[in-house]
């Protein structure tokens, strides 16, 4: 039987399992306690705690969802101090305050209509008896929202400003009366140059705020500030290419340095510490040569001075993290998220300094009966056009141990591209593309250039040629495969969601390499999207492709809406009706284009949907729709049944 057609037992309820999965989790700086917010296959994001997640208690009810909403990608939407849990609402945006599993949530914060006032990266300040965190203010109509760093009284909800003038805010810390955060301005994106203030904090009867505020770091990517005590504080920075953790009463060398960046594409979304402070030390993450990921616990007094490998502990109990995430120290207690495990997907797990015990609070890895199906992946560094700078990406295998292709055949690729643009693959246990492995396609997760996870340079390799250098690399990871007998040369498909849809729009419209591609609420118009997109994203493109409007002619180059007439090769369309970052015009008026020029093609708008798809039912549906579609063109049979399948329209008779 042809790869394509192969039965697997990896089937659609297996991609999205009807139970939760955790996204981030907080801990109790008061009592000790961890809780994670999980997310339901409904979509909903529910607050946790317990011993572990199958006998978890749920403290969300139904109606809520602990969803931020600032920057459009969220992040830090909840918080526990003293027993409690404190949460921002999906809908309204409001925080609110809950005391225990079966009491109603209570609002703290006024009701602005619409989620007009959002927040985001909170926690309770001693000093002032108030929750300090990021305010994203959206009240007026016409306006650009406006960011900034606020005290919220818990009783009266009065909210005080402690920080306002930059464009954005994030990482902030207080200890005592003193608060340290992170800023930048546009055109600026977290990863590029944001900047380190510190301050003191004032209270004055019931009127909070901040005096005394400084800059003490410029010039690079500060991210994830923390206070050690009054005096001295932490922060991430990548003046060394790579991001390491530097101590302010030192800048000449960091706490660890490392020769590789940490797993994790920092400043995208809010939370995901990648330290955190214990009374031994700083436990960090730290990427090895190997693509592994060490968690080590270092002297916070003597840099590189590595008192024990936390991530020995956890590679023991049989895993194999490329990156940790969200670490959280509490006692003689480590947490962490672990990730880019290929045979386990997030992880969140527990380690004990004092007896050396790991303890893992959701084992949700592939059943046994699966395993024969698991695809690894393999590391695959590939030359580019530029002969000094080499990319890199993650391959899966077509592997199913039932069946036992030709010698001569060679199977389909499907190259899947990040988004961001500046975002990164992940190795991590992925159900999805087991789904396409499992019958017969090879997978491949390209790091193009500017792809984070390789540095500062790597990274800016992409200014000013996004639109270029990601196309140009997924077509050389493309001919790496097919040069070395991996793939199907002529059954080429590529897709992506957002940045990575827009790459797989240009591929289809501008380059005739790929058979066939498939966006996710990609961006077509580029020009669009930098004039109406959301204020963080709303300059990204400035270093991405140019400044507007004396750049604008690149723009338009590079933008597949501006040249559809050239579209000729198969193309479908997911696209949410919700999504405010890319929206629902982007997809449709290319996929209109495609109609017009007789190019195989469908469109899917799933109603309630944002960037990025949350509900069970439709990724099920995207994944099912998306091999049927690849099907169609290249001929094969699914061995599936499809339900309810898309209509595909200009389909050739031949693949009806």
């Amino acid at each position: 039987m042809s790869y394509g057609e192969w039965k697997s037992p990896i089937t659609l309820d297996v991609v999205t399992p009807d139970c939760t999965e955790i996204s981030t989790a907080a801990i109790d700086r008061v009592t000790g306690k961890l809780f994670w917010r999980s997310k339901k296959p409904s979509g909903q994001f529910v607050i946790c705690s317990g011993d572990n997640v199958s006998s978890a208690v749920e403290w969300t009810p139904d109606g809520f969802s602990a969803v931020s909403r600032v920057h459009e990608y969220g992040g830090g939407a909840f918080f526990a101090h003293n027993g409690e849990i404190f949460f921002v609402n999906k809908t309204d945006q409001r925080i609110y305050r809950q005391s225990a599993p079966e009491a109603a949530p209570i609002p703290i914060t006024a009701d602005f209509g619409d989620g007009k006032m959002r927040y985001a990266e909170g926690h309770i300040s001693s000093y002032l008896n108030m929750i300090v965190c990021v305010r994203e203010d959206h009240t007026v109509e016409g306006r650009e929202c406006v960011n900034s760093v606020v005290a919220i009284d818990l009783l009266t909800g009065d909210q005080h400003i402690l920080a306002e003038g930059a464009d954005f805010y994030k990482s902030i810390d207080t200890c005592g009366n003193k608060i340290v955060f992170v800023s930048w301005m546009h055109p600026n994106m977290p990863w590029d140059d944001t900047q380190v203030s510190i301050g003191e904090l004032v209270l004055e009867g019931k009127v909070a705020s901040a005096i005394n505020v400084k800059v003490v770091h410029t010039g690079a990517s500060h991210l994830q500030t923390r206070l050690i005590n009054e005096d001295q504080y932490l922060y991430l920075c990548d003046k060394t290419d790579f991001w390491n953790v530097w101590k302010s009463s030192d800048d000449e060398k960091p706490l660890y340095k490392s020769s590789n960046e940490p797993g994790f594409p920092f400043g995208w979304c809010f939370g995901y510490p990648g330290y955190d402070i214990m009374s031994d030390g700083i436990v960090i993450g730290a990427k090895a040569k190997d693509g592994l990921e060490n968690l080590l616990l270092v002297d916070i007094d003597n840099p590189q001075s590595v008192l024990k490998d936390l991530g020995l502990l956890v590679r023991n109990k049989g895993y194999s993290f490329g990156t940790y995430t969200n670490i959280l120290c509490h006692g003689k207690y480590v947490y962490a998220l672990g990730i880019d495990d290929p045979a386990n997907p997030l992880t969140l797990l527990r380690i004990s300094l004092t007896d050396d015990s790991v303890f893992i609070y959701n084992n949700e890895a592939a059943g046994k009966d699966l395993l024969p199906y698991i695809s690894y992946a393999e590391s695959v560094e590939f030359p580019t056009t530029n002969s000094e700078m080499n990319a890199y990406g993650f391959l899966y295998r077509p592997k199913n141990p039932d069946y036992c292709p030709g010698e001569q055949e060679k199977p389909p690729l499907l190259l899947r591209v990040h988004g961001g643009p500046t975002g990164m693959a992940s190795r991590s246990l992925n159900m999805k593309t087991q789904y396409f492995t499992s019958r017969g396609f090879a997978v491949f997760d390209v790091d193009y250039r500017g792809s984070s996870g390789y540095g500062r340079a790597f990274r800016q390799a992409l200014y000013g040629k996004w639109g270029v250098y990601d196309i140009e690399d997924a077509i050389s990871a493309a001919k790496h495969l097919v040069s070395q007998g991996i793939v199907d040369g002529n059954r080429l498909t590529i897709d992506g969601g957002s940045a990575g849809g827009y790459t797989t729009m240009a591929m289809m419209v501008f380059q005739n390499y790929f058979h066939a591609g498939v966006s996710y609420y990609g961006v077509s118009d580029l020009l669009g999207l930098a004039k109406h997109t959301h204020k963080f994203e709303s300059q990204y493109l400035t270093k991405m492709i140019g400044k507007l409007p004396e750049e604008e002619a690149i723009y338009k180059e590079r933008s597949p809406l501006c040249h559809a007439s050239q579209l000729q090769c198969p193309i479908g369309f997911f696209q949410g009706s919700e999504d405010f970052v890319c929206p629902p015009p982007q997809s449709q008026e290319l996929y209109n284009a495609a109609l017009e020029n007789g190019v195989a093609t469908f469109y899917v708008e799933y109603e309630g949907e944002g960037h990025g798809f949350r509900q069970a039912k439709n990724i099920q549906r995207c994944v099912s729709n998306e091999i049927y579609f690849y099907s169609k063109i290249f001929g094969f049979k699914l061995f599936d049944e499809t339900e309810n399948p898309p209509p595909i329209k200009n389909l050739p008779n031949k693949s009806q």
